[in-house]
């Protein structure tokens, strides 16, 4: 028995059909919309991809252990990455061990800590495959997860050294001009001497070489003035001649003098400061007395000599230096060679090619020239109408021995010059007679006995208390310490310093 079907179940069947068509085409539409949007997914995705790849600035994914995720190929150039070494490579092992670089780096990871931006933070780098420095400005910003943060920076390490080249030129540029305020000793060498001439002849022989020289002499006869006329006849007088008085450094910051420190590397050290040696890179360092170096001092000396870098204290950025030597010293370096005051190979290392300044006593036909030189820089300086010198005073200075030598000699003219006031005049040699024996009678004295390094501070530390007393504290012009004491006024102001000596109190 057949079974109907009500009559609109037709309908109902045409309507079910039209319904799937409907739901068949709804979803090739949604798929082929799905399908257009993978595809601009992949696409958006893709140029995102460029962007970051070839951006001109340096991005970097980091853990917050600062593991890198991912880098872009600037970030790569920058840190000196190849794409393997990317996942493996911690951004702070790329932050050098130095107090200023460690005390940045930590700054920017307390901030990342905190959930904060760090912006615009500057640091210094690393290159994975070199170790050379590289200056980068740091942007970071945690992830809205908070496991993870982005990070751009750009290379500013030109920027950097300009900077650090800039501060240079200043430091050199005050240095320097510290030095024409405070004057040399006296103008060009003058006369004509066999001892003299025989100095000019060996300052023309090695002047245009780059040996180290050791110019030997008593006090005030120009050894600094024979250490500048090397230099300004060799190939670096375009760059600066640098002095160091070794005398005047207080043993504690002799290392800082010599080859400088950056900030925080000890109390006090507020900035970086480059050190004598980068001060005269390319040009000449003048260390005089340099028999009053330290023993332990004259070992770190060596080795910046012989490997031509040096490293500042509280660094460990080693720094090339192209510096050319030229030391003095008023005492006979083999005996303190022998004496264990003064390293034997150091000695040999600054003594390539030696140079002795002969005393004033043995260029007696020298005398008359420089009197003369010295009288027209005197009036000059202080205004006087020039003056002319009696021939019995020049018997008188020629006859005398000047135990000072021709700094003695200058200040003797400079002060006949002051009382003169307009009158001959007189030289009173008295005052320096007492001070030292007739030269017969030197020669034949007993040798005194060796004084430790102690006893030698001591001494001297007493006898500018005494000239500081005699003189009411007063160091410089006439009648004053410096005078007293045959030194230059700066040199006995530094020895001051360096001796811990309260001019007032002491006067």
């Amino acid at each position: 028995m057949k079974t109907l079907l009500p009559e609109d179940e037709p309908q109902r069947v045409e309507a079910l059909r039209r319904k799937i068509a409907e739901l068949e085409q709804s979803q090739r539409m949604m798929s082929e919309q799905l399908r257009q949007a993978n595809k601009a997914r992949a696409q958006s995705e893709e140029r995102f991809r460029d962007l970051f790849e070839e951006a001109p600035i340096a991005y970097v994914h980091e853990g917050l252990d600062s593991r890198f995720i991912q880098a872009n190929r600037t970030a790569m150039r920058i840190l000196g990455l190849r794409p393997d070494e990317v996942n493996g490579t911690f951004g702070k092992s790329l932050v050098p061990d130095t107090p200023d670089a460690q005390r940045r780096l930590h700054e920017a990871l307390d901030s990342i800590g905190r959930g904060t931006d760090t912006s615009g933070v500057i640091l210094e780098l690393r290159r994975k495959d070199d170790g050379k420095s590289v200056w980068v400005q740091w942007w970071s910003r945690p992830a809205a997860g908070g496991d993870y943060t982005r990070t751009m920076f750009v290379d500013i390490t030109d920027r950097v050294l300009m900077e650090h080249e800039h501060a240079r030129l200043q430091d050199q540029n005050a240095y320097l001009w510290e030095e024409i305020r405070s004057g040399h000793n006296f103008g060009d060498i003058i006369g004509e001497s066999p001892a003299l001439r025989k100095v000019k002849q060996q300052i023309q022989l090695v002047a245009p070489t780059d040996a180290s020289v050791l110019v030997t002499g008593e006090s005030g006869t120009g050894k600094e003035l024979v250490a500048r006329a090397v230099h300004d006849h060799s190939a670096r007088k375009g760059r600066p001649l640098i002095k160091l008085n070794c005398s005047a450094v207080p043993e504690g910051l002799f290392e800082s003098e010599f080859f400088g420190h950056v900030r925080g590397a000890f109390t006090g050290a507020l900035k970086d400061k480059p050190g004598r040696f980068e001060l005269a890179d390319g040009g000449t360092l003048f260390l005089d007395e340099i028999a009053e170096a330290p023993l332990t001092m004259q070992a770190k000396l060596l080795r910046v000599l012989q490997e031509q870098e040096l490293e500042r204290v509280g660094d460990t950025r080693t720094r090339k230096v192209n510096v050319r030597i030229i030391a003095a010293s008023n005492r006979d370096l083999k005996k303190d060679v022998d004496a264990g005051r003064f390293r034997e190979d150091l000695f040999y290392r600054l003594s390539v090619f030696p140079i002795e300044v002969p005393p004033l006593r043995e260029c007696r036909e020298d005398i008359p020239v420089l009197v003369e030189h010295f009288l027209g820089q005197s009036t000059r300086r202080m205004n006087r109408p020039a003056t002319r010198i009696t021939p019995a005073a020049l018997s008188q200075l020629t006859a005398h021995d000047w135990p000072g030598n021709v700094r003695e000699l200058q200040n003797t003219v400079e002060r006949a010059v002051i009382l003169s006031r307009g009158g001959p005049l007189r030289f009173d040699l008295t005052g320096s007679d007492v001070t030292r024996a007739p030269l017969a009678h030197t020669r034949t004295a007993p040798q005194p006995a060796l004084l430790t390094r102690n006893e030698l501070k001591r001494q001297e530390r007493d006898g500018i208390a005494a000239a500081l007393k005699q003189t009411g504290g007063k160091i410089f012009g006439p009648g004053g310490a410096a005078e007293l004491l045959g030194m230059k006024p700066t040199t006995l102001a530094s020895r001051i310093t360096a001796l811990r000596l309260n001019r007032k109190t002491t006067a």
